[in-house]
């Protein structure tokens, strides 16, 4: 009997860690692809940093900072959620902080082949 009470409570327990919101929107997988997309962008930057005019290298670390900002933003979102909305709003922070990483790459690219 003790054993079924047991295993009763830990499918419980399982299953409300499951409905919760901030597994729903698997919020730090996004922020850590984001943080890899930024790490990656910025090595990519420090590698040709003397190859690059300073006007056009600061247009490339402008993107890098915004996608710092969005990565931050969604953290905040997510660390101290008010309900779904927070956790939908943080992955979607996260997933915009990926595109202006990628942004910035594309940009240091295309100044790379002028």
């Amino acid at each position: 009997m003790r054993i079924k009470w047991l295993l009763a409570a830990s499918v419980a327990v399982f299953a409300l860690q499951m409905s919760s919101p901030a597994s729903a929107f698997q919020c730090p997988t996004r922020f850590a692809a984001a943080q890899a997309a930024i790490d990656k962008a910025t090595d990519n930057m420090m590698s040709v940093m003397e190859q690059m005019p300073k006007e056009e290298m600061a247009l490339v670390h402008a993107l890098l900072d915004d996608a710092k900002m969005h990565l931050n933003g969604g953290m905040h979102n997510h660390e101290k959620p008010q309900g779904a909305y927070d956790h939908a709003r943080a992955v979607g922070k996260a997933n915009a902080a990926i595109s202006y990483a990628e942004a910035a790459e594309m940009l240091q690219a295309h100044y790379m082949k002028q």
